[in-house]
């Protein structure tokens, strides 16, 4: 009798238990379902239709009425809901548009803050080119004169762009500063230095190229840049140097080194590296 009485107790004591557990469950479901439901409550009431973007940052191509322009279409959603990388894409896509950071202000505001691109060079007659190698229209472009020129007859104004910027990159040790890159029909780079030293470099070995001139300029040829009218570079292991005619008849007079003479017949000097 006294098991029997014992087992009728840890069997309503189970019973119990379980009924607890269920109950406790219920319990929790229900909680979480008017949290879930608080929440959306809330999130709809904070996820208001925006109803201002302000756009801002130091202009001088660029009109923040063209950026409204572009982002009208594109702004869709509420305060929280709206897609602020889809937004930054969208802006980042215009060749003049550098950055952009999009932020929310409470209650209903975006604001949007801009860089926008530099020029970098002209590209051939009209056209101007960012540092991605993306063509500019600038109207009012007679400030620009001084920026260097790229033309090509072949590759593209990215392929270009990249090309003056490691060419001009490398020739940082020397001072020397590019005002015209051209690459001609047969893939010849022609670069014109702000000194008027012209430099023949030639279809490939760019880098290896310029880094053999910075050697020989840094040795002694950079005392002669106003004599120098050209710089062939088109050589396996040296170059050649073509003086201006001013400064031909001293250099004929002269008694250099051979490696510095001016031969009469190409009117050139070749030098080893």
């Amino acid at each position: 009798m006294v098991n029997a009485k014992r087992h009728d107790d840890q069997r309503s004591g189970s019973l119990l238990e379980t009924a607890g557990n269920h109950l406790a469950r219920i319990v929790l479901i229900s909680v979480l379902a008017l949290v879930g439901y608080g929440g959306s409550l809330l999130y709809k009431q904070i996820d208001k239709p925006l109803t201002n973007v302000m756009i801002g940052g130091d202009f001088t191509y660029l009109q923040p009425a063209e950026l409204s322009q572009l982002l009208a279409g594109e702004v869709s959603g509420g305060f929280l809901s709206v897609d602020l990388a889809g937004l930054r894409q969208v802006l980042r896509e215009h060749p003049w548009v550098r950055d952009v950071s999009i932020g929310r202000e409470w209650p209903s505001m975006l604001k949007v803050e801009v860089t926008e691109e530099v020029p970098i060079a002209r590209w051939g007659k009209k056209g101007f080119l960012n540092r991605l190698g993306e063509e500019l229209i600038i109207e009012n472009n007679s400030h620009l004169s001084a920026l260097p020129v790229l033309r090509a007859d072949t590759g593209s104004s990215r392929e270009m762009m990249d090309n003056y910027q490691l060419m001009a990159e490398l020739l940082v040790p020397t001072g020397l500063k590019i005002a015209e890159l051209q690459r001609d029909s047969l893939g010849v780079w022609y670069l014109d230095t702000a000194p008027g030293v012209r430099m023949v470099i030639g279809r490939d070995q760019i880098s290896e190229k310029i880094r053999r001139f910075n050697l020989v300029w840094a040795a002694g040829l950079n005392k002669y840049v106003k004599n120098i009218a050209a710089v062939d570079l088109r050589y396996p292991n040296g170059l050649a140097v073509a003086w201006r005619e001013t400064a031909l008849a001293l250099q004929q007079n002269s008694n250099r080194q051979d490696s510095e003479k001016v031969t009469q017949n190409d009117n050139t000097a070749p030098v080893q590296a």
